[in-house]
């Protein structure tokens, strides 16, 4: 199956993207992440190992096959960490890497709940680009964070800034922001001039 970002950026529904992604979970890894020169999971994890402390739990919003978990756990391998995602199918591949304690299938465009939230900290890609979701969903994400956690989202930088999300993440009273413009794929790769945007930030104590 031939799959492109113009067909993941086309996606209007939740229910669109369950189906989508469980047609390409199977090969999400070689076809996309290998052949487009993915960086981002390896990105985003070293971000989140330099920028929050030490510790004990963490949520990965959006885990997918979970990239995003194999490599924060190579990097803190102390840490308890948890996926949701709303593809069983790209869940299970999640599973087999071993690295999650809990996974969860969960529709983030509704409130998220029977977890084993708080936790100590967010980290998410993947989530909020064309096709998937904007910044209101932010709401039932950070409830997921004990008061005072951190959190590390990556967006892809035109949605970043087309739909508000720096204004969303002010009015939803987060602190400490910082925001760094990252690639998310390598030098050789022909998507190499799309960028996104890493919000750091604390969750409203």
């Amino acid at each position: 199956m031939e799959i492109s970002l113009d067909d993941a950026y086309a996606l209007s529904s939740p229910e669109q993207a369950r189906q989508f992604y469980a047609k390409w979970a199977a090969t999400y890894e070689t076809e996309f992440v290998v052949s487009a020169g993915y960086l981002h999971p390896r990105v985003i994890a070293e971000i989140f190992d330099s920028c929050v402390p030490d510790v004990t739990s963490a949520v990965d919003a959006g885990a997918g096959t979970g990239l995003v978990g194999a490599y924060l756990c190579r990097l803190r391998p102390a840490l308890a960490l948890d996926g949701i995602d709303l593809s069983a199918e790209m869940l299970a591949v999640a599973d087999a890497k071993g690295v999650y304690r809990h996974l969860y299938e969960r529709d983030l465009t509704r409130p998220v709940l029977e977890t084993a939230a708080p936790y100590d900290a967010l980290i998410s890609i993947g989530l909020f680009t064309h096709g998937h979701l904007g910044p209101e969903a932010l709401a039932n994400l950070l409830p997921l964070v004990r008061p005072g956690g951190y959190a590390v989202i990556g967006a892809n930088e035109s949605h970043f800034h087309e739909h508000g999300f720096e204004n969303a993440l002010v009015s939803l009273g987060v602190s400490d922001l910082e925001l760094r413009r990252v690639h998310v794929y390598d030098e050789g790769s022909e998507h190499r001039d799309s960028l996104n945007v890493v919000s750091i930030f604390r969750v409203p104590e």
